[in-house]
């Protein structure tokens, strides 16, 4: 993704039409998913001064990321002793990390940020042809919703509505509405959404819940924040997901609830545990913190079982700017008593249903998500093709052992994770060429001093070790594009040659 920012003489000659150089070097950017265009606000207000129709120019401009002028940029440019249009550009650009400001009098470079002419322009593409490939950008979601969030945070802040509010309301119906689900309730985190979800289902001390050792901890502090035990079951050496052939062998007297966890954004084999489910009178509470927008059936991840947990950190397929997460349900009393503990056990203000706790989303974040849920399959099927590329970039390389996906839409991935030798060693050549790696819960719960007093020993979960020592999650993120899965991949296979 290459990210550039316009300077106030380009933004004019482009608006006025005036030179067919700019014109045809910014309709081709915008044609370009892998350059993202941003201008100043003030050159468009300005322009709307000066044209006198500002109705005109705000619909011109409107689909182009803008920065606002404020105190901290102004200050900065004033600074650099230099004139000022040209100190704010490289200022502004600076602090959106962008990667070059696009003029007609170009400097060599001012700051850490060039400035280049519409001829360099041209050739803009090879600015960031060997530069590092990080294993997430986050800033890349940013582009398309800037000017959204920018109105809606202003109004948050002038109106002072921070904890809950109405983008907290909205943000639950629009979600349960995309989910297929008949509730939604915002909550603080991912962990939140589990704890308040067990606790509504009717599960507490003495209870146990099946779950796998190949998961982030959050999934099992639920269980035990809850009074009850983890119960753990291995995983297929295919999809990684809970192996459904392995669950009824685990199911005691105690036995409450199943919570299969979606791992890496593909769902687990869900009509086969919710079968089991129901032939034992157990609950099923899904843990899709990492499968938002996944489909099987034409039904979303989240609506197969009881209810389904949700994280929307930052780095989710669908995320906030911090801490928030999500349940969703369609059992209205499950609804009605994670509603209460998200609040301190109310039902309404100062009346208390039961004990509960401090776990709401705010309206920060419920905007945040407002902003980027429209965008969410379109950043899925992004994430599809690019793991459809290593997918077939990778099928021949000796070392390495690609996951199988039985579904394409029931998988979002979230994170591309392969099964290689050697996984640390290709982490740290990887490294050497500016690629960033990662690694996904290398050693399992079971074997966690966390967990030791369920007495689990090595060789308990084969699978589950197996995976833990041999995978590597590589770069994935919805704008990234081919030429960078292709170097990465060449980069994978050059090493195991």
């Amino acid at each position: 993704m290459i990210k550039l920012l316009l300077s106030p003489e380009v933004v004019s000659e482009y608006f006025h039409g005036r030179d067919d150089r700019i014109t045809h070097l910014i309709e081709n950017f915008l044609k370009n998913p892998d350059i993202h265009i941003w201008i100043m606000m003030h050159t468009v207000t300005e322009l709307m001064r000066d044209h006198g129709k500002p109705k005109e120019v705000n619909q011109f401009f409107k689909d182009f990321p803008k920065i606002p002028l404020n105190d901290q940029l102004a200050n900065l440019a004033v600074e650099m002793e230099i004139e000022f249009e040209a100190a704010l550009s490289v200022v502004s650009a600076a602090a959106f990390k962008l990667n070059a400001v696009v003029t007609l009098n170009p400097a060599t470079t001012i700051g850490s940020v060039s400035h280049i002419s519409v001829e360099d322009a041209e050739k803009i593409g090879d600015i960031k042809a060997d530069g590092p490939i990080n294993f997430l950008e986050l800033s890349n979601a940013l582009n398309p919703i800037y000017n959204k969030l920018d109105g809606w945070f202003t109004e948050i802040i002038q109106s002072t509505a921070f904890a809950g509010g109405n983008h907290v309301k909205e943000f639950e119906k629009e979600f349960a509405e995309y989910c297929g689900a008949k509730h939604a309730v915002a909550v603080n985190s991912g962990t939140d959404a589990l704890r308040f979800a067990l606790t509504a289902m009717g599960i507490g001390p003495g209870d146990e819940v099946i779950t796998v050792p190949n998961t982030f901890i959050a999934t099992t502090e639920a269980i035990s924040q809850v009074g009850a035990k983890t119960v753990f079951v291995d995983v297929s050496p295919e999809t990684y997901n809970i192996e459904p052939d392995l669950i009824e062998k685990k199911i005691t007297p105690n036995t409450k609830a199943i919570l299969p966890v979606h791992l890496y954004g593909q769902l687990a084999e869900m009509d086969r545990i919710v079968k089991i489910a129901d032939k034992h009178g157990l609950k099923v509470l899904e843990d899709a913190c990492q499968a938002h927008g996944a489909i099987s059936n034409k039904k979303r991840a989240g609506t197969f079982g009881n209810a389904a947990a949700f994280s929307m950190y930052p780095g989710k397929n669908l995320g906030a700017f911090g801490e928030a997460g999500c349940i969703i349900t369609n059992d209205d009393e499950i609804a009605n008593i994670a509603s209460c503990l998200r609040d301190h056990g109310q039902s309404e203000k100062y009346v208390h249903r039961m004990e509960g706790y401090n776990g709401r989303m705010d309206n920060l974040q419920a905007a945040s998500l407002r902003a980027k849920l429209p965008l969410l399959d379109q950043w899925n099927q992004n994430r599809r093709e690019i793991a459809a590329l290593y997918l077939e970039k990778l099928k021949r390389v000796r070392g390495v052992k690609l996951p199988k996906v039985k579904d394409v839409k029931a998988h979002v991935f979230h994170l591309f994770v392969i099964l290689v030798d050697q996984p640390k060693e290709l982490h740290e050549y990887l490294k050497g060429k500016k690629i960033f790696t990662g690694f996904h819960y290398p050693i399992p719960l079971h074997l966690q001093e966390a967990y030791q007093s369920l007495g689990h020993r090595l060789g308990d979960f084969p699978v589950t070790e197996e995976l833990a020592d041999s995978l590597i999650s590589l770069p994935m993120f919805p704008e990234m594009n081919e030429a960078q899965v292709n170097r990465i991949c060449e980069e994978i296979k050059r090493f195991y040659d």
